[in-house]
């Protein structure tokens, strides 16, 4: 009979122990690289594609040569996060010191040149303008755009700039901020800016997430969702602090008055992205909304030019501009306007900035009575 020992312990040996330790960390180290590490260098390399190419003059603009026997320009220049950015102060031809101060705040793929028509309007109305081209775009410093929220940080400090400027000390500040910037005008309240007098956010978007999911999703459909978290981990690796809050916060931080401002036609910013729909959230008792119809995504455009652009573009869009490596932004811009006249693209509704100039007056004269208060109290 052969005895078997049942009490003897095989031990593995010690090679096969570290082999299978190694496969252990590479299955970890290799999920790590699958579910995090691919993706948000996936999210890098898309936001680069998108935000890492500078904006150039558009193709059918204006300049201020369009303007200068309504307007006298100083050229000025302040820094935002190590860029310097090109701004301009505008007034009354010969007229000196207006009543207040508007920033009038372009929106992303144009410049300041790109919203002169409007900057001549308020001049007109008396007010004196500061506007500025955004990081990365035309006369600015910078390689690219950044982000969505940059146009936040460059306002953040244009307002500073613009606080601390002996030319414009004693003048009310407003603030002017259409799509991009129509975003950034509410947002930048996050930062406390209690010096300003009154805020107008125009087709904007509340927070960069929503308008993105919506571009993104036009290209990938439902998978644009799995972008979301890469997208942000970025923004808050990039801008830290900064990519904190979104327009409802800041119109609630602030408490002053804000105008928010949409149409419900909106390509470019919809309605289901924007401030105004958010409107249930704003608690602010000094916030007022308009809501359109009819007027896409400018506002300050007519309705008749706007249509009328719209039918120059079927009518004449037989082949895709040519993209030769520009920003998708402007490019989208260039594409939309280069078969109208610039009196159509540029023109102007009288009635729509009368809406704004109304709220910002209203304001202006809660602030000189409030003003009066206290030189009584």
């Amino acid at each position: 009979m052969i005895e078997v020992k049942t009490d003897v312990c095989l031990k593995p040996k010690k090679g096969a122990a570290v082999t299978a330790a190694k496969v252990g960390v590479l299955m970890v180290f290799g999920l790590l690289a699958w579910t995090v590490v691919l993706p948000l260098a996936a999210a890098a390399v898309l936001s680069k594609a998108v935000f890492g190419k500078r904006v150039t003059p558009m193709l059918n603009t204006v300049t201020y040569d369009d303007y200068k026997d309504r307007m006298d320009r100083q050229e000025m220049s302040f820094v935002s996060r190590g860029n310097r950015l090109a701004g301009c102060r505008y007034s009354a031809k010969g007229k000196g010191r207006g009543k207040a101060l508007v920033l009038v705040c372009h929106g992303i793929g144009c410049n300041m040149d790109g919203y002169l028509n409007r900057t001549a309007w308020f001049v007109d109305k008396g007010y004196e303008v500061f506007t500025f081209d955004m990081t990365g775009t035309c006369r600015s410093e910078g390689d690219g755009l950044g982000g969505l929220m940059q146009s936040k940080i460059d306002l953040h400090n244009a307002i500073n700039f613009c606080a601390s400027r002996p030319e414009f000390e004693g003048l009310p500040i407003l603030v002017y901020g259409h799509s991009w910037s129509g975003f950034a005008a509410a947002n930048v309240l996050n930062y406390g800016h209690k010096e300003l007098t009154a805020v107008a956010t125009l087709s904007g978007f509340n927070d960069t997430w929503d308008i993105m999911k919506i571009h993104a999703s036009r290209y990938v459909g439902k998978l644009a969702v799995l972008i979301k978290p890469w997208s942000r981990i970025l923004e808050l690796l990039k801008y830290g602090d900064d990519a904190k809050g979104d327009g409802v916060s800041g119109i609630n931080a602030y408490g002053g008055p804000v105008l928010v401002a949409h149409s419900s036609d909106d390509p470019t910013v919809p309605i289901n992205c924007s401030v105004y729909v958010h409107r249930d959230e704003i608690v602010n008792p000094n916030a007022e909304y308009i809501l359109f119809t009819d007027r896409g995504h400018t506002l300050s455009r007519p309705v008749a030019a706007e249509s009328r652009i719209s039918e120059d573009y079927r009518n004449n869009r037989k082949e895709p501009l040519a993209a030769k490596g520009a920003n998708v932004f402007q490019y989208n811009v260039d594409d939309r306007y280069r078969f109208s006249d610039k009196k159509t693209v540029f023109a102007i509704d009288d009635a729509f900035m009368e809406q704004v100039d109304d709220f910002f007056t209203r304001a202006l004269a809660a602030r000189a009575e409030r003003g009066e208060e206290e030189k009584v109290c």
